[in-house]
């Protein structure tokens, strides 16, 4: 061939980019910062040695709230599928930065006459094309940003999911506890009431009144067990486990009592804002949006640009050797279109991010309003009505002892206070589950700095503010 044949434009290899071993890389090291959990390896599965080893290691001791949440992270098979998008937009960010290959033609012509063949060779790339590599590698960047950002938003919203589903298990169990001493309060009182009966000192009346109370109590087990069952098995799914990996328990018996106190309403606003990552995955696409709606009208009259060399070896034996150039006319299609569809969907894209910002202040202020009550009822729960009943506990108790109240006197009141802690944990599940949503809502850390890295976390427990709570509360995390 010619030497013209090696006469490429070098410039279409300049601006290659190669792909990432770890693509993850960003989203993975901003997860370990701000949530304190590992994601698995893009290379890994969750029959990989690797996700089954930290999983087991995880499940081997009592399940704490961070445990779970690491193990979602690790072994949930639809948060593996969303990690693939970063790959997939890695890779298209390479190919936007590839240039498009050459394009070879040859023809061969015969004389009718006879005589020696007519040769002719083309090569040519678009030039138009390498032209705007630097454009297509700036919006397939802003592209992969806006993925990073998604996926890390949907990191957050498992991570948080997960701990809600563990708060919410570990309260059903708690509740199942108490409606078991409270069943057994009935079963004392149906016992007693039983031989009361026997001995004439009350009618069948009153005697089917304490038996029904058993007889509820163990209704209210029965329906209060499918409650663990049921939130056991969504705690499940989020974890990716299967039945052979049920066999977990969890790290603690009751639910942690009252932090010290909770972030105002706009503190938590200016922390969503900051930190919600689809609120950043939408604001780099408006970015990209704009952006391509800028080149689309800075080029529309030039659709296509090809630039090539091109050689004939005649068949008398000469040979004529030159540049070619090929440009599409915008004669029929000017781009107008094009660019009336970019507009709309930048400004699609600029509703959208205006509309997750409305949602953001009304879901925080929704959430923040539902934690603040949900607080109130616990802190009068827990300082005021369980003191009281266990108050009149330690009266009726005195006075039984004092001969002034009977056995079934006793425990009705016994079976009360039992009542108010029942409920008292209910209010303190409610707080918790109201928490979880709140941090759901502003992307994760409810203490995060406003002005700290758009990025998704969740907290650990706070401290206890109070010693006052139902009986027997532990504050171990």
């Amino acid at each position: 061939m010619n030497k013209s044949f090696r006469v490429l434009p070098l410039a279409l290899l300049s601006s290659c980019v190669g792909l990432s071993t770890d693509p993850l890389g960003s989203v993975r090291t901003e997860t370990k910062g701000n949530l304190g959990y590992d994601l698995a390896s893009p290379s890994t599965n969750g029959d990989s040695t690797e996700v089954k080893s930290r999983v087991g290691a995880i499940l081997a001791r009592p399940l704490g709230v961070n445990g779970a949440a690491q193990i979602a992270l690790l072994n949930n098979r639809r948060l593996r599928a969303t990690l693939e998008d970063v790959g997939i937009s890695q890779a298209e960010l390479v190919e936007a930065s590839t240039p498009h290959n050459l394009t070879l033609a040859s023809s061969v012509r015969f004389p009718s006459g006879g005589g020696s063949a007519n040769w002719e060779f083309n090569i040519a790339g678009d030039i138009l094309d390498s032209l705007l590599i630097p454009l297509k590698q700036h919006i397939a960047a802003g592209e992969l940003v806006a993925t990073e950002r998604r996926v890390s938003h949907e990191i957050l919203q498992l991570a948080a999911e997960t701990r809600g589903a563990w708060f919410t298990l570990l309260a059903s169990e708690q509740q199942l506890a108490k409606l078991k001493d409270i069943a057994g309060v009935n079963e004392t009182m149906s016992d007693f009431a039983s031989r009361t009966h026997d001995a004439g000192n009350i009618n069948d009346l009153e005697l089917l009144e304490m038996q029904v109370g058993y007889r509820q109590a163990q209704a209210d087990i029965k329906r209060a067990s499918a409650d663990v069952a049921s939130n056991r098995a969504k705690l499940n799914r989020l974890l990716g486990l299967n039945g052979s990996q049920a066999g977990w328990t969890l790290a603690r018996s009751e639910l942690p009592s009252l932090p010290e106190a909770d972030p105002s309403l706009a503190k938590a606003e200016a922390v969503a804002l900051a930190q919600r990552q689809d609120l950043a995955a939408a604001k780099a696409h408006l970015s990209v949006m704009e952006t391509m709606l800028t080149a689309k009208k800075k080029t529309r009259l030039i659709p296509g640009l090809n630039l090539g060399a091109d050689t004939e070896h005649e068949s008398g034996g000469g040979q004529l050797t030159g540049p070619t150039l090929e440009m599409e006319l915008p004669l029929f299609n000017r781009g107008k279109a094009s660019i009336a569809k970019l507009e709309a969907e930048s400004r699609q894209a600029n509703d959208e991010v205006e509309a997750i910002e409305s949602e953001i202040r009304n879901d925080v202020a929704a959430s923040h309003t539902a934690m603040r009550l949900a607080r109130d009822a616990a802190d009068f729960q827990s300082s005021t009505l369980l003191p009281q009943r266990r108050e009149i506990l330690k009266q009726t108790l005195l006075h039984y002892n004092a001969m002034q109240k009977s056995n079934i006197a006793l425990l009705r009141v016994k079976e009360d206070e039992q009542h108010a802690e029942k409920e008292a944990i209910d209010s303190l599940r409610d707080y918790w589950l109201a928490r979880a949503e709140l941090e759901k809502a502003v992307g994760g850390n409810l203490n995060a700095s406003t002005r700290s890295k758009p990025a998704a976390a969740n907290p650990p427990l706070p401290s206890s503010r109070r010693s006052n709570k139902p009986a027997g509360h532990s504050h171990k995390q």
